[in-house]
């Protein structure tokens, strides 16, 4: 007889610790350091015989989109690759993507909304109806003395505007998204131009330089196959400012090792070589409303300050500066660690300021003006989880979408009103927000139900396209319209919702009415124009099989007025004296938990080490003999958050002085001298007031 889960048999289990307790209708049993079919033959889920074919839809794991092509038998589908001539994903599917189709058989699948019996870690977790789920949930929103919160980590899709319409008809309505923001710089420049809102994409294709500062462009960053084909081709230039040799680093052209949290510092020392060499025209700076007061506060940020604050020499600042004014057309760009989280608003900034006095806002090869797809709404953004008082939110209701990047429970936790916070989650499988959670309506999972793609991080035009059902949806699980229409229902709000069908149909008829851009064809390639097909039906049976729209390029208009907004720049007093680091977490987009990826890839981490597993933390061999730790050696690593044992490695590429932490699955539950289990590293990093945990200060309790 199966044993009743617990919350806190989930958090051991999104761990890694899974012990054989499913909810899949299909129970695999996951056995310690090994793949889970070769030792279960008889629970393999079997291929009926019948004709083979191909399919095509689109990956849903991620924001990325990418297009896939299925292998089916009788209609299921036995393998995953990418669409070769893809004009988005290049033909690319990263490895989450090609085991996509396992995640419909997770073990931390479910399939039947349940609840948990109480708010403590010993609640247990017991079926319930939908209709007991939802009449719960618009209670709590009708008694909550907090904000109603929807946390969406795919934003743009046709939900989106669901989720936001059904938020505005609430007196305290709060639209989210994942804290880590892909596309954080140009939402910073969104915010900083006067002319009327648009949405923006990076012209990688047409720039010669990118300055990256941080950003993981080589680790599934955006569309991974666009990024790839990049650098295969040479073009542009890519430099690399991260206080890690990280993936990105490695394939850079150059790497600009920096002191870890000092990236605004550099920004700010860039920006005044700028002003005081007069690197950039003066043209660029005329329309900054705030132009004093950002020259002022750029002043003081000369070279050899930043170079005492950053690491870098002051030659190498200088350098840097020049190589950006006098390139032709550059791009500054920075982005979150899958695993690290995002930068603080006030360096993203500083960041994309750059972009604004280089001139290259609304030119070909900088940062593109995009059209509004038709359909959409250009409403507002989400509103950033440091703008959201401590203590505020009654009701938090978690989209089943993942954004492959890490979200600390401690963050969502501190924004809960103590005590009252009730949360739903909507997600097909188990994660360490479900087990916080107090109800549960599992959504379909991937590839089971009709979803649109939202625009890649980046692209330079709108995109539209569909991710279609290849396999069945499983009953018991409910799409996220259906509960928003439900809880419209309960609540008296005069909302028309449609199917999600329905919907997603509104929205192909709108594309073809503009009779705008064009589709590409899987099947053989091919570019159709939309004003070229017959019918609004023809377009949609199309996107059905497949087809993905691209919208043309805007006519590009420099910016006019801006307002950078940066608010004064307090320079912090380094600690004197103390056995304390640095301690920088990172991960890999998709892989930062074990409910993100299919069990079967989780080998990659066990016994490859090409990705080192959570609890894995690396040290330069300076700082190691400086602690008196081993190589491959346990030791316990201690910070604000707790204390946890941890694998050792001894990395000459780490920094001296600082601690690399891998956000990553841990080995499924194996416990030996190289796999110490314990607590999950994300549980140890700080989150700040202004929502990062990209540097926590950390010590070896342990030499």
């Amino acid at each position: 007889m199966a044993k009743t889960l617990t919350r806190r048999d989930i958090l051991k289990f999104t761990g890694g610790g899974i012990l054989g307790l499913m909810f899949s209708p299909l129970p695999w049993k996951l056995l310690d350091d090994s793949s889970i079919w070769t030792q279960n033959w008889g629970l393999t889920p079997k291929l009926a015989h019948g004709p083979i074919a191909e399919q095509f839809s689109h990956c849903t794991l991620c924001a990325g989109g990418c297009g896939i092509k299925a292998r089916t038998v009788s209609g299921m589908p036995y393998s995953i690759t990418g669409i070769s001539g893809h004009p988005i994903s290049y033909g690319t599917v990263c490895a989450r993507g090609l085991a996509g189709h396992h995640m419909a058989y997770h073990p931390l699948r479910i399939v039947h909304p349940h609840m948990f019996t109480g708010k403590g870690s010993d609640s247990a977790m017991t079926a319930v109806s939908l209709q007991s789920a939802l009449d719960a949930t618009a209670q709590h929103i009708r008694e909550t003395r907090g904000s109603i919160a929807i946390l969406d980590q795919q934003p743009g899709r046709a939900i989106s505007e669901i989720y936001k319409e059904f938020l505005s008809t609430l007196p305290n309505g709060i639209f989210l998204s994942s804290p880590s923001n892909e596309d954080a710089t140009l939402l910073a420049i969104q915010a900083m131009v006067h002319q009327q809102k648009s949405s923006y994409g990076f012209d990688f294709e047409n720039a010669d330089l990118i300055l990256s500062f941080g950003a993981p462009l080589f680790d599934y960053w955006g569309t991974p196959g666009r990024m790839s084909a990049l650098r295969n081709a040479g073009t542009p230039k890519i430099i690399q400012v991260d206080s890690r040799y990280s993936r990105t680093a490695m394939q850079s052209d150059e790497w600009i090792a920096i002191q870890p949290g000092t990236e605004k510092y550099l920004a700010l020392g860039v920006a005044h070589l700028f002003l005081t060499e007069k690197l950039i025209p003066v043209r660029n700076l005329r329309s900054a409303a705030d132009f004093a007061a950002y020259g002022k506060t750029v002043n003081e940020f000369i070279p050899e300050k930043v170079s005492l604050l950053t690491g870098i020499d002051s030659g190498r600042v200088r350098e840097i500066a020049r190589t950006l004014a006098s390139s032709q057309r550059p791009i500054v760009v920075s982005g979150a660690d899958p695993g690290g989280g995002p930068f603080d608003g006030e360096t993203e900034k500083a960041i994309a300021a750059l972009n604004i006095l280089l001139g290259n806002v609304g030119t070909s090869g900088g940062i593109v003006s995009r059209f509004d797809i038709p359909g959409y709404k250009n409403s507002s953004d989400p509103i950033r989880w440091s703008s959201i008082p401590d203590h505020s939110i009654g009701v938090l209701i978690v989209d089943g979408a993942d954004s492959g990047y890490a979200l600390p429970w401690s963050l969502v936790q501190r924004k809960l009103i103590p005590n009252e916070g009730f949360i739903v989650s909507l997600a097909p499988v188990l994660n360490e927000i479900s087990a916080h959670a107090d109800y549960l309506i599992p959504s379909p999972g991937h590839l089971e139900t009709l979803q649109d793609i939202p625009t890649p991080t980046g692209f330079p035009a709108g995109t539209f396209a569909l991710s279609t059902p290849l396999l069945k949806k499983q009953e018991g699980t409910t799409d996220s319209v259906d509960v928003i229409r439900e809880l419209s229902v309960r609540l008296n709000k005069q909302l028309e919702i449609p199917t999600q069908e329905a919907l997603l149909k509104q929205k192909s008829a709108a594309l073809f009415s503009q009779k705008r851009g064009s589709l590409h064809i899987p099947s053989d390639n091919s570019i159709l124009p939309i004003r070229d097909l017959s019918s609004a039906d023809d377009l949609w049976t199309k996107l059905t099989e497949g087809a993905v729209w691209i919208d043309e390029l805007l006519k590009q208009t420099s910016v006019k007025s801006f307002t950078i907004g940066l608010a004064a720049v307090e320079v912090p007093n380094p600690k004197q004296g103390t056995n304390e680091l640095p301690m920088i977490a990172y991960g890999w987009r998709g892989a930062t938990s074990t409910a993100q990826i299919s069990p079967i890839m989780s080998k990659v981490f066990q016994e490859t080490e090409l990705r080192a597993v959570n609890g894995t933390v690396s040290v330069n061999p300076t700082t190691a003999l400086q602690y008196g730790l081993s190589k491959e050696e346990p030791a316990d690593l201690s910070t604000i958050n707790g204390t946890m044992k941890v694998r050792v490695k001894v990395d000459p590429t780490v920094r001296p002085g600082v601690i690399e932490a891998s956000i990553a699955p841990l080995p499924n539950g194996i416990e030996t001298p190289k796999h110490p289990a314990g607590n999950n590293i994300l549980n140890l990093c700080e989150v700040t007031n202004d929502g990062t945990w990209r540097m926590t200060t950390a010590k070896f309790l342990k030499v």
